[in-house]
């Protein structure tokens, strides 16, 4: 029986109810009293004896009225509690003075390692009292926000939030502790801040050849294998990384970039690795997660891994092969669980066999090899690309540009492209800005080198006492040489040659050229 009791207050009211109770033979199992209020936990008795019993407290002097409630306010309050506490994603810890756990979360006792059973109404452990900043809070009654702590038992480090328990003389007799998965939060963070995922279907090409790559790159991307992509500079090698990531199981978590030429090899440690509270001067107060640490259970992006120095080669190969990272100046290991892909555009087999690569670094690397061809041999790409670039500037420079002539698309189909698909945006942006009318024209056009088409002719080296058939013969290897990289058809190098295709395929022999 649960019985809610409004009254008057006075002197006695308690002693006169639980009179009728002990006169009835009714045992109060818990009373709860507030202002003006009663809440009586009674033991079960028949429907008529209760309405009895009611019916005589109603005669009290100063009850007002009598209700039969369902529960107890402290068990409703404890429900209630118990049901946010487990419906939240972040720890919730609570100890008092003794360092006795009082109240403790299905979150937490993921994040610490810690099964609830065995930690409510327990002390908590004197690494986790210390590690979690609850002695200190104790000691001192100061509170810490969002500090990130390691926990041995989790083997990984967790965010912490402490807040001091005071009662009405300022004495500190507990703790609430808000324990925070450093993975959820980076999630959170790279959710809030990270651009437009880039898929295959955003990579544009019309060659054959990139058709390949780009069905190759989509079976590899179903594997959780290294990845090392190859390539000239500007050939798009991190659009192809970010597609891998998007089409992977990975993809709902982080894609961490990081250009390993890009940064000084002083810090690259640190940002690979992160590091310790106290590491070195100047380190943020409480250390700071590397990169590894960042794409935990994502995708790792080391872009220009060639550039890598000998004494980071050691470090990151033994992360690559053990799956742990140690943070500098820590002498705590993490397991991670990241793909890497890595990129390059130097030859990492000649760097091998120049003691500049460790070798067994490079095999870790290339797993699985992925070649992005340049742009000089995918020719089919260069007018779809120019256009796609050239829509792009001239909508976001209001610019009402609407094609290329004939003359302008010649000019960039006869360019050797050495800065690849980077070169080719900048050179339209820059056609852009300098067009007045609604057609780029050669004139718009400034190419930032001499394409193979354009070298000069040999000089003529009297020395070698050549006859002019020698000499034409050496301006005819050039050419065909040229012509052959960019057109792989005896038919359309002999459009552009203005020879049928048996006639080109002559002088191709006669040079020892091979069209495979």
């Amino acid at each position: 029986m649960y019985l809610r009791i409004l009254y008057i207050d006075r002197i006695g009211v308690v002693h006169d109810i639980t009179a009728i109770l002990a006169k009835r033979r009714i045992n109060i199992v818990s009373m709860e009293v507030e202002k003006n209020k009663i809440y009586l936990e009674c033991q079960s008795v028949s429907v008529q004896q209760c309405k009895e019993c009611i019916a005589e407290l109603s005669c009290i002097t100063g009850i007002q009225r009598i209700d039969e409630i369902s529960a107890m306010p402290s068990k409703e309050r404890a429900e209630q509690l118990d049901a946010i506490l487990t419906s939240v994603h972040d720890g919730i810890l609570s100890v008092n003075s003794d360092g006795l756990i009082a109240q403790y979360n299905p979150a937490a006792a993921r994040i610490l390692n810690l099964p609830v059973k065995k930690a409510v109404g327990k002390p908590l452990g004197a690494a986790l009292f210390k590690n979690l900043l609850i002695q200190e809070t104790l000691q001192t009654g100061c509170q810490y926000h969002n500090r990130e702590v390691y926990i041995d038992g989790g083997n990984s480090y967790c965010v912490v939030s402490t807040i001091p328990l005071k009662n009405n003389d300022n004495e500190v007799v507990g703790v609430v502790a808000l324990i925070r998965d450093t993975q959820e939060v980076r999630s959170l963070m790279n959710n809030m801040t990270a651009s437009l995922p880039m898929t295959f279907a955003d990579i544009p090409y019309a060659s054959a050849v990139m058709g390949q790559v780009v069905n190759q790159a989509r079976r590899y991307a179903a594997s959780d294998s290294t990845i090392l992509i190859r390539g000239e500079t500007g050939t798009g090698k991190e659009l192809f990384a970010r597609a891998l990531h998007s089409s992977s199981t990975r993809a709902s978590a982080a894609f961490v970039p990081i250009n390993c030429a890009a940064i000084p090899e002083t810090l690259l440690e640190s940002e690979l690795f992160g590091y310790a509270r106290g590491a070195f001067t100047g380190a943020a107060k409480g250390g700071k997660p590397g990169m590894f640490e960042l794409a935990n259970g994502g995708t790792l992006f080391l872009d220009e891994v060639g550039e890598v120095s000998a004494h980071l080669q050691v470090k990151l190969l033994r992360v690559l092969q053990e799956k742990r990272v140690r943070r500098v100046g820590s002498t705590k290991e993490v397991a991670v669980d990241v793909r890497i892909i890595a990129a390059t555009n130097r030859n990492l087999e000649d760097m091998v066999a120049d003691k500049i690569f460790r070798e067994d670094l490079y095999y870790r690397l290339n797993v699985i090899p992925l070649l992005i061809p340049p742009l000089r041999e995918r020719f089919e790409d260069i007018q779809l690309l120019g256009e796609l670039f050239l829509r792009h500037f001239a909508e976001k420079l209001h610019n009402p540009v609407q094609g290329f002539s004939a003359a302008a698309l010649q000019r960039l189909q006869d360019y050797n492209w050495p800065g690849n698909v980077r070169e080719l945006k900048n050179i339209i942006e820059r056609s852009v800005n300098l067009v007045d009318g609604t057609m780029v024209q050669p004139e718009h056009i400034f190419l930032g080198r001499l394409s193979g088409s354009q070298t000069a002719p040999p000089t003529v080296q009297f020395e070698k006492y050549q006859t002019l058939e020698e000499r034409l013969a050496e301006v005819e290897v050039i050419i065909l040489k040229e012509t052959l990289r960019r057109f792989r058809s005896s038919r359309r190098m002999g459009a552009v040659l203005g020879l049928s295709h048996t006639a080109v395929l002559k002088k191709l022999r006669k040079y020892d050229f091979s069209l495979d």
